[in-house]
């Protein structure tokens, strides 16, 4: 908001400026044009008269340039270096290293609002045990995405307790933490990029045979291979499968202990999607897993699940038995 007063009051006043300047040469001209008329001064008076103006206008002009620039350029600073405070703020209330993260979430009466005032969550309360699958169930706009945004500590509630292993989890070094989980959404971010640097995010260490093993845990290997240049294909050229499939073998080359999947195989079709599955039940043993899926064969061998409405937690339980 600060930048858009910023730029309006300089618009006004460039036009007011401009306007100024066009007046002043009419006023001269014509003055002079009637002196010139009366016999006063000579016709090469016109040209200096306007010559004079400008030399004295050009000056003023710069100095508004100069400030111009200058308000710009604090501006934007401004905003620059408040994402820098935001940085370190993050940092600074984290300092636990979870060297050796179980994976037991404990939510309690956690409310949560998003910064554009729709309020999410209503005294949400669950827990996601160490090593097992957690299923999150409902309608659109439920909120249990946002349950996952919390979790991963892009966002902090508004009142509750979230505990991680029993220590509250803004306690955790956030880039630590993040470094133990892996996520895989809905609609993923692709940069702009070859496969195998895209595929490569989840693990910048690894090596081409790492990322060959992992693509083929996704199985998107032979598919890489049918393209032309191979592993140094486009990574945004692919279809929204193929890049659906390159967040999933990010995954296998993460192998984090914490896994969390917001509608993994929206973008597969039905084989890929079982594929998928084969592989996503392989990496989840001994891990623990939050899926959120509208999808029950994605969801009927989880340990607990979750039913969520309007932001709230209706029922839990079983496949076979809910409470």
């Amino acid at each position: 908001m600060p930048r858009l007063v910023t730029r309006k009051t300089n618009f006004r006043y460039d036009g007011i400026k401009t306007f100024v300047e066009q007046i002043g040469v009419v006023v001269i001209i014509v003055l002079t044009a009637y002196l010139v008329l009366d016999r006063q001064i000579s016709i090469g008076a016109i040209m200096f008269h306007i010559l004079l103006f400008n030399n004295v206008s050009a000056p003023i002009r710069q100095l508004h340039r100069i400030y111009d620039e200058m308000n710009e350029a604090l501006t934007y600073s401004e905003g620059f270096f408040a994402i820098l405070d935001a940085d370190s703020a993050i940092e600074e209330t984290g300092p636990l290293q979870p060297a050796d993260v179980r994976g037991t979430f404990d939510i309690c009466n956690v409310d949560f609002t998003y910064p554009s005032g729709t309020q999410a969550l209503h005294d949400v309360c669950l827990t996601i045990e160490e090593g097992k699958t957690t299923a999150l169930v409902g309608l659109s706009g439920a909120g249990k995405s946002t349950i996952i945004n919390l979790l991963c500590k892009f966002y902090e509630p508004d009142q509750g307790r979230m505990l991680l292993d029993g220590r509250p989890l803004a306690d955790y070094d956030t880039h630590a933490l993040r470094k133990r989980i892996g996520l895989v959404l809905q609609k993923n971010h692709i940069f702009k990029g070859t496969i195998e640097e895209n595929i490569r995010y989840g693990d910048f260490n690894s090596t081409q045979e790492q990322i060959e093993a992992a693509a083929k845990q996704a199985y998107l290997h032979d598919q890489i291979l049918d393209l032309p240049r191979q592993y140094q294909s486009d990574a945004q050229q692919l279809s929204g499968g193929q890049q659906q499939r390159i967040a999933i073998a990010r995954l296998f080359l993460k192998n984090p202990p914490i896994i969390f999947l917001d509608e993994p195989t929206a973008s597969l079709d039905a084989i890929a999607t079982e594929q998928i599955k084969n592989s996503l039940d392989a990496i989840k043993q001994g891990r623990t897993v939050v899926i959120i899926s509208h999808s029950l064969a994605q969801i009927v061998d989880s340990d607990c699940i979750y039913v969520m409405k309007k932001g709230r937690m209706v029922e839990s339980g079983t496949h076979d038995e809910p409470v």
